[in-house]
């Protein structure tokens, strides 16, 4: 009589050590929220990699910032990202860079108070009356609703929202934030944006997008003009109307020595931007040693 095959069983040892790996990455995970921010000067603002090169802060027309659900947002390669909460833009990561730049000397999780007419001063915006005040409480509501989720080969989830949660004390006036210690792990990799240079740029959303792009690579990688649009999460109902913004950007980035010259070659899928950027002495480093190791 033939013996019925018995389910295969996972030998005890493969368990042990499967939990004791599930063990050591939780625990690494958590260290690493734990940690203190990285350091940057005073006249830059730390801004994670993946979020200036992603859209989840978009170029957002005016009128046009509304309430989201699940929201797909271009991301790095391999991530899928979606948005719930708010539409944010790049005044929304105006706020979110000062507030984090406030934040740095803390631990992720950590409170940060700040007068609300001081964090105007910072935005370039009169602190005087009531327009402006309103204005930036709604938006560090908007940043606290706002939550990221993503998708990508290794694994999915939610990381919570931009910052933790946003109150006003009636006592002091002050406004109080909690930053989320749970995107802590964004901060492994930054660039320090020029602060002087990104507010000379006024309310220019796809100049600050731009500029912040630029910033984050030491080289400029070729990119179609469409897959750059999406990037930077501007929503253009055509594209050449997008390009026309790009190329008035460009040539205001050129008179302000930051790009030496850029060009747009046509190709099958498209037109492709090449950009000549003007880098920053630590990118000129990173240059050096790149191709000294390419020797």
């Amino acid at each position: 009589m033939k013996k019925k095959e018995q389910p295969a069983v996972e030998p005890p040892l493969l368990k042990v050590v499967g939990r004791r790996i599930s063990a050591i990455r939780e625990q690494q995970l958590k260290e690493l929220q734990l940690k203190l921010f990285p350091e940057w000067p005073d006249d830059r603002r730390g801004a994670p990699n993946s979020v200036i090169r992603s859209a989840v802060f978009g170029v957002v027309r005016k009128g046009r910032r509304k309430r989201v659900t699940k929201k797909p947002v271009a991301g790095p390669t391999g991530y899928e990202i979606t948005l719930t909460g708010w539409r944010v833009d790049q005044h929304d990561c105006d706020i979110w860079l000062e507030v984090m730049h406030l934040a740095r000397a803390g631990k992720p999780g950590d409170y940060v108070r700040f007068t609300m007419h001081g964090l105007l001063r910072r935005l370039g915006r009169t602190p005087d009356g009531k327009t402006n005040y309103t204005w930036l409480k709604q938006r560090l509501e908007g940043l606290a609703e706002t939550t990221i989720a993503f998708d990508s080969e290794k694994e999915f989830g939610v990381i919570g929202a931009l910052i933790g949660s946003f109150r006003v004390d009636r006592a002091t006036g002050e406004g109080v934030v909690r930053t989320n210690p749970e995107i802590r792990p964004l901060w492994e990799s930054i660039t320090h944006l020029d602060i002087e240079q990104r507010r000379a740029l006024g309310q220019n959303q796809l100049a600050k997008s731009l500029h912040a792009v630029l910033a984050s690579h030491a080289d400029w990688m070729p990119m179609l003009v469409e897959t750059l649009m999406h990037r930077v999460g501007a929503e253009y109902a055509r594209l050449r109307d997008f390009k026309s913004d790009l190329k008035v950007v460009l040539d205001d980035f050129i008179a302000r020595g930051w790009v030496k010259s850029y060009v747009l070659v046509p190709g099958s899928h498209g037109e492709r931007l090449e950009i000549k950027k003007v880098p920053t002495p630590t990118q000129v480093r990173a240059i050096e040693r790149r191709q000294h190791a390419e020797l």
